[in-house]
C-alpha cells in the first residue's frame, strides 16, 4: 500500500580508566559499549575500561543483531544453510543467553533471506529494512506480517523503497524511515498515515540513530556526523576530520556520542571514539574532548565492522 503525506513538506538507534586513564573526563563516562568484529560482539565497561566478549556468532549466513530498547534481549537475523526462502530470527535473553523465541520470516514478495531486523521498543514486533522485493515490513514474534509499507506518494508520484533506505523504531512503536535517498518520514501506529520529517538535498547521507529519549537523531552527512531534533529542525555538524565518520550512537542519557571513524581510504573497518553531544564541532583527529576507545591491556585500537550501541 502507498500512503500520502499528511502535511506536504511540513512538520512532520578512551583510552584508559581512572587507574591510568585521565582521558575518561574524571570518570564521567558510564555504562557499556557494545561493538562487533568478525564473529565477536564485545563489551567494554567504561568504568573499568575492561573488554570482554559479549556473545559470538557464526559469520556464515549472519545478517545482523539488534539490542532491545530495555537492554534485556538481543535479536539476531541469519540465513540458514540450505534454506533459500526464509530468514531465521532468534530472540535471546541477555542475562543468561537463553533463547526465548525463534521464528522464520517469510517476506511478502520474493525470497528475502539477507535482511536486517529490529525489535520494537515494547518487544512485541519486528521491523525489516527494505529489500529489492519488499518495502518496510512489520511482523509479530511469530513471523506473521502485520504491516507492509510498499511506497509513498510524494505529490503525484508513488516512490517505492530501495535497498539503500533505512528504518528505525521510535518510542511508542513509531517508525522513522528514509526514502529515495532524499526524504526522512515518520509514521505512528497503526501506520496508515505519515508525515515528512525532513527533505535531505545532500549527495551522501544516512546511518540514522535515535536517542532513547526520542528527541534527537544522529546521522552521517557528507562523511561527518550531524545531529538534529526529532522533528527535523536544528540540523548541525558535530564532527570534522581528515577522514570519514560513519555513524554515531547516543549514550543512554543522550549527553555523549559514540562515533565510528573509518580506518584508511579503502578498509571497511572503523575505530570508536566518544565526544560530548553539546552541539559543538569536535575534531576527530586531535580534538581535546575526543576520547579514543582503547581497552585496558590492548596495544591497538579495536577494529569494528558491525553493529554498535551504548547501554546502561
Amino acid at each position: 500500500m502507498a500512503f500520502a503525506m499528511l502535511a506536504a513538506f511540513g512538520v512532520l538507534s578512551c583510552a584508559k580508566d581512572d587507574a591510568g586513564n585521565p582521558d575518561n573526563q574524571g570518570g564521567r563516562l558510564t555504562g557499556k559499549l557494545i561493538y562487533t568484529f568478525t564473529g565477536n560482539v564485545y563489551q567494554l565497561d567504561l568504568k573499568t575500561n575492561q573488554q570482554s566478549v559479549y556473545f559470538t556468532f557464526n559469520t556464515y549466513g549472519f545478517n545482523n543483531w539488534d539490542m532491545s530498547w530495555d537492554e534485556q534481549f538481543r535479536l539476531t537475523s541469519e540465513r540458514e544453510a540450505g534454506v533459500f526462502d526464509v530468514a531465521k530470527l532468534t530472540l535471546v535473553r541477555n542475562s543468561d543467553g537463553a533463547i526465548v523465541d525463534e521464528f522464520d520470516y517469510d517476506s511478502p514478495y520474493g525470497t528475502d533471506t539477507n535482511i536486517e531486523a529490529f525489535l520494537s521498543p515494547d518487544n512485541t514486533k519486528v521491523v525489516y529494512n527494505p529489500t529489492f522485493d519488499n518495502g518496510i515490513v512489520i511482523t509479530d514474534l511469530d513471523g506473521n506480517v502485520l504491516t507492509h509499507l510498499e511506497a509513498v506518494n510524494v505529490g503525484t508520484e508513488a516512490l517505492a523503497f530501495g535497498i539503500s533506505d533505512e528504518v528505525l523504531w521510535l518510542p511508542g512503536n513509531s517508525l522513522l524511515f528514509t526514502l529515495n535517498d532524499r526524504y526522512i518520514f515518520r509514521s505512528d501506529p497503526p501506520y496508515t498515515s505519515l508525515s515528512l520529517v525532513k527533505d535531505m538535498p545532500y549527495t551522501q547521507w544516512g546511518n540514522l540513530r535515535v536517542n532513547k529519549q526520542g528527541t534527537q537523531l544522529a546521522l552521517m552527512v557528507s562523511n561527518h556526523i550531524h545531529v538534529m531534533d526529532i522533528d527535523g529542525s536544528n540540523l548541525r555538524q558535530v564532527t570534522e576530520s581528515n577522514g570519514e565518520e560513519i555513524h554515531a550512537d547516543f549514550s543512554p542519557d543522550g549527553k555523549h556520542l559514540l562515533v565510528a571513524k573509518k580506518i584508511g581510504p579503502t578498509f571497511f573497518y572503523w575505530n570508536l571514539a566518544v565526544i560530548p553531544n553539546d552541539g559543538e564541532i569536535h575534531n576527530m583527529d586531535d580534538g581535546k574532548e575526543v576520547i579514543v576507545i582503547q581497552p585496558k591491556g590492548e596495544n591497538t585500537l579495536p577494529a569494528v565492522d558491525g553493529g554498535t550501541c551504548w547501554i546502561e
